[in-house]
C-alpha cells in the first residue's frame, strides 16, 4: 500500500510538473490581476510591513494578505519576476492535486485518487490557476484541505474534528475572505443534514474550532483594521464582497446558467463525460450503486458483448455489501454538496468571473474520475451511446482548438470589426491533433473491450493537450502585450534614479510591476471621507501632461498614439520624443512612451 502511494506521488508530481512549470515565468504578466497582486507584494517587501497592502502606493482593499504573504519570500529571494511571482500558485496547485489524490483514496480507493489527481491537474481552469499570480490558488489548497481533514474526521466517527478543519479555513478566510468559511460551512451542514447527522455540529468542541478559527484569521483582520482606521474593512467587507453579490461590478455579469456554461468549456475535455458522471453519482448518492452483477437486468446486452468479446460464457461481478453501498452513497453526497454549493452560491451572486467557482473543479474532478474508474471496471452499464459520444466530445474538443487557433491568428475567415488578432497561433494548430489521436486510441480500445487503456488514452490526450498549450500558444499571445516591453525599451525601468512616470488614456497594472516606481493616473487633489482628510487623483488635463514633460525631473507618459496625435501632442512645448511604441492588444492598438529624457 505505501509503495502504491509513493508511486501514484510519483507519477502525480510528473504530471503536475509537465502542466504547469514549463515556461512558466516566460509570459509577462496579464492584467490587471497578476500585475495587481505581484506589485502588491513586492511593495509590501519593499516597505517592510506585513499588514496593510497597497498597490501602486495607494491602499488596496480588494483580496486580504495570504497570497502576499506567500508570495513575498520567492520575490524576496528571486527578485520581481514573473517566475517568482507564478510559482507560489504552481507549488500550491500540486499540493492541491495530492490532496484531492488522498481524499480520492479514503472515500473510494488509491485508482480513484490518482486519476482524480490527473482530471484536476489537467482541466484547463485549474490549470490556468495554477499558472495565474492570484489568490485562487491558496483559497482552492485550503479549501480542499478543509474538506479533507472535516472527511478525516467524519471517517472516523467522532466529534473532535473540528480544530484543524477551523486552521485550513481561517487561512482560506486570509486567502480570499468569507467565502473561505462560509461556502465550506454551509456544504458541511448540508451534507449532515441530507445524512440526518446535523447533530454532530453540536458539540462544545465547535466552539473550540471557532475559537481557533478567529485565532488564525483574526488578528490580521484585526491589526489591518487598526492601522487603515477601519477603512480597509469597511471597503473589502462592503464593497468587494456584499457588493459583488448584489451588484455586477466592473461589467462582469452573466445569466443564471453562467458558471454552468464555464464549466462545461473549463472542464475540457474531461466536461465529455460530466453528463453520464451526474448520472451516476447521483444514483450513488441514493444508494444505487448500479453494479453489473448477476441480479442486474443487462437492458443494453452489455454481459453478452464483453462475454463475445472475451470467449466467455458470462461477465459478472459480485454484488456489493451494504457497507460498500453506504461508503459510496456518503462519499457522493460529500461531492454533491461541494460541487452543488459553489455552483449555485455564485450563480446567485450578481458579479460573475469564471474563477469564483475554482474550489468546485477539485469535486468534480473526484465524480469524474469515480465514473469512469468504475466504469472500466464494469460497475455501471451506461446506455451503449454515451461512451461513444464522450469520445466523439474529445474528438470535437481537438477540432475546435485547432479551428480556434487559426481564426484567432487571423490567417483565415472573416474578421470583425475591433477583434484581437494574434498572428502566429496558426503554427500551434496541430495542437488541436493531440485529442484527435486521443479520440482514436480511445475508440479502439473500447472496441477491443479494453475499458482501462480508453481512460488512459483519454488522460494521456489531457495532459498533452493542456500541457503543451499553456506552455507554447501563451508565448504567441504574450507577444501582443505592450507593458513590460514598454517599460524596458523606453528606459522607465530607472529604480534607483529619480523619475516620473505617468499615464493617461492606457494603464496596465503590471506597468507599475516592471517599473517598480508609481504610476501617476491623474492629478492629487485633497478631500474628505467620513470625516478623515483623503487624497484623490482627478484625471489628466492636457495642461496637466504638458506641465509634467516640462519637470526638470526625467518623465515618461504612457498613452496610446492616437490620444497623443489627436489630443496631447499639439499642446506639447518642451522637447520631447517617443521613446518607445508597442501594439498592446487590451487597447488594440499602438500605444507610446513619451518622454524629455534626451536619448542615452
Amino acid at each position: 500500500m505505501r509503495s502504491s502511494r509513493f508511486t501514484h506521488y510519483l507519477v502525480l508530481i510528473a504530471v503536475a510538473g509537465l502542466l504547469t512549470f514549463p515556461n512558466l515565468g516566460a509570459p509577462s504578466l496579464w492584467d490587471m490581476d497578476e500585475g495587481v497582486n505581484a506589485e502588491c507584494s513586492r511593495e509590501m517587501l519593499e516597505s517592510g510591513t506585513w499588514i496593510v497592502p497597497t498597490f501602486n502606493w495607494e491602499l488596496r482593499t480588494a483580496k486580504p494578505v495570504m497570497l502576499y504573504w506567500i508570495q513575498r519570500p520567492f520575490i524576496a529571494a528571486f527578485g520581481p519576476t514573473e517566475w517568482a511571482a507564478r510559482l507560489p500558485s504552481a507549488l500550491l496547485g500540486l499540493g492541491t492535486v495530492l490532496l484531492v489524490y488522498e481524499l480520492g483514496r479514503r472515500m473510494f480507493d488509491p485508482a480513484t485518487g490518482l486519476l482524480a489527481g490527473v482530471v484536476l491537474a489537467s482541466a484547463v481552469q485549474f490549470s490556468m490557476l495554477s499558472h495565474a499570480s492570484t489568490p485562487d490558488a491558496p483559497l482552492i489548497f485550503f479549501t480542499v484541505l478543509a474538506f479533507y481533514l472535516v472527511w478525516i474526521g467524519h471517517e472516523r466517527g467522532g466529534r473532535g474534528w473540528f480544530i484543524w478543519p477551523a486552521v485550513a479555513c481561517g487561512c482560506a478566510v486570509l486567502s480570499k475572505g468569507p467565502v473561505g468559511l462560509g461556502l465550506p460551512g454551509l456544504v458541511i451542514v448540508l451534507y449532515l443534514a441530507w445524512n440526518r447527522e446535523l447533530y454532530r455540529a453540536l458539540d462544545w468542541k465547535l466552539l473550540a474550532g471557532i475559537l481557533v478559527f478567529f485565532l488564525v484569521a483574526g488578528p490580521w483582520y484585526g491589526l489591518v483594521a487598526a492601522e487603515t482606521r477601519g477603512e480597509w474593512t469597511r471597503t473589502f467587507f462592503g464593497k468587494e464582497n456584499f457588493g459583488r453579490l448584489t451588484v455586477p461590478q466592473e461589467n462582469h455579469s452573466g445569466p443564471p446558467f453562467y458558471y454552468l456554461a464555464a464549466v462545461i468549456v473549463l472542464f475540457a475535455p474531461w466536461s465529455c463525460v460530466i453528463g453520464v458522471t451526474f448520472w451516476y453519482t447521483v444514483k450513488a448518492a441514493w444508494g444505487r450503486v448500479g453494479v453489473l452483477s448477476s441480479t442486474t437486468p443487462d437492458t443494453h446486452g452489455e454481459r453478452e458483448k464483453l462475454a463475445e468479446m472475451r470467449g466467455a460464457t458470462s461477465v459478472e461481478a459480485p454484488a456489493p455489501s451494504e457497507d460498500a453501498v453506504d461508503a459510496e452513497r456518503r462519499a457522493n453526497r460529500f461531492l454533491l454538496c461541494w460541487f452543488a454549493v459553489y455552483l449555485l452560491v455564485f450563480s446567485a451572486a450578481q458579479t460573475k468571473l469564471p474563477n469564483y467557482i475554482g474550489p468546485l473543479y477539485p469535486a468534480l474532478a473526484l465524480l469524474t474520475a469515480r465514473y469512469l474508474i468504475r466504469w472500466s471496471r464494469r460497475e455501471v452499464v451506461p446506455a451503449r451511446w454515451i461512451m461513444p459520444g464522450a469520445i466523439s466530445g474529445v474528438a470535437l474538443t481537438g477540432i475546435l482548438v485547432g479551428v480556434g487557433f487559426v481564426i484567432s491568428s487571423g490567417a483565415v475567415g472573416p474578421v470583425s470589426k475591433g477583434m484581437r488578432l494574434f498572428p502566429g497561433l496558426e503554427t500551434w494548430a496541430w495542437v488541436g491533433l493531440i485529442p484527435l489521436a486521443a479520440a482514436g486510441v480511445m475508440a479502439w480500445y473500447l472496441w477491443a473491450g479494453d475499458r482501462g487503456r480508453v481512460v488512459g488514452a483519454m488522460a494521456v490526450g489531457s495532459v498533452g493537450l493542456i500541457g503543451i498549450t499553456a506552455a507554447g500558444p501563451v508565448l504567441v499571445v504574450d507577444q501582443y502585450k505592450a507593458a513590460k516591453t514598454l517599460v524596458l525599451s523606453s528606459g522607465a525601468h530607472q529604480p534607483d534614479h529619480e523619475i516620473r512616470l505617468a499615464a493617461v488614456g492606457y494603464f496596465q497594472e503590471s506597468l507599475v510591476f516592471y517599473a517598480e516606481r508609481k504610476v501617476s493616473r491623474g492629478m492629487p487633489v485633497e478631500g474628505m471621507e467620513n470625516g478623515t482628510p483623503k487624497t484623490y487623483e482627478r484625471p489628466f488635463l492636457p495642461e496637466d501632461i504638458a506641465d509634467f514633460l516640462a519637470s526638470p525631473l526625467p518623465a515618461y507618459l504612457f498613452v496610446p498614439e492616437t490620444m497623443w496625435d489627436q489630443q496631447l501632442a499639439a499642446k506639447i512645448t518642451s522637447p520631447v520624443r517617443i521613446a518607445a511604441r508597442k501594439y498592446d492588444f487590451y487597447r488594440n492598438e499602438e500605444i507610446l512612451v513619451v518622454t524629455n529624457a534626451p536619448e542615452r
